[in-house]
């Protein structure tokens, strides 16, 4: 029986291009969601009545657990950057 390497299954990206890709795309989505929480905080502030103020608060909370979510995926991708970016893994792909 022959081991053969495993091969990356997304044609013209290598693992190292997926891993920062998906670190930058993470990263911004974090920030997409960190800047709509302020402008809903903002209509919060102005909102006049109960319910707006509900409905406000219901984004609020969508908003807040993506803003988690990406924070999460943040740091993984970016922990799998920095290691791909090292001489043995830029190394083992190359091969």
């Amino acid at each position: 029986m022959e081991n053969a390497k495993p091969k990356f299954g997304i044609s013209d990206h290598s693992p190292i291009d997926v891993a920062t890709a998906l670190h930058s795309y993470s990263r911004d989505m974090r920030a997409y969601y960190e800047m709509e929480h302020g402008r809903l905080v903002g209509k919060l502030d102005e909102a006049t009545d109960d319910s707006e103020t509900a409905q406000i608060k219901k984004q609020l909370e969508v908003v807040n657990q993506k803003m988690a979510y990406f924070h999460v995926i943040n740091n993984a991708a970016s922990t799998v950057d920095i290691v791909m970016h090292t001489a043995s893994m830029i190394k083992e792909f190359k091969e």
